[in-house]
């Protein structure tokens, strides 16, 4: 079975040296999904202050299957000017 690396940038570099072995693409897409989800959800405010991050994910050979990014873009509040 393959090995996948789920690679993290947010301003530094966190490279996954250990990877998970699973079945397929397919499931290396539903396990980044899930760390994605669990990774907001624990760090999930700094997205409020402006701060974006992504998770690439390697194969064994090191090519980029897909990339995640994250970020929230909050536009100004502006009064609709009615006259």
């Amino acid at each position: 079975m393959p090995r996948y690396f789920f690679h993290v940038l947010d301003g530094r570099a966190v490279i996954d040296a250990t990877g998970l072995v699973l079945d397929n693409d397919t499931e290396a897409r539903v396990e980044a999904l899930r760390g994605a989800g669990e990774m907001l959800n624990d760090e999930g405010m700094n997205l409020w202050l402006g701060n974006r991050w992504s998770m690439s994910v390697a194969d064994e050979d090191g090519y980029v299957l897909f990339n995640l990014r994250f970020s929230v873009d909050q536009p100004i509040r502006r009064p609709i000017l009615v006259s």
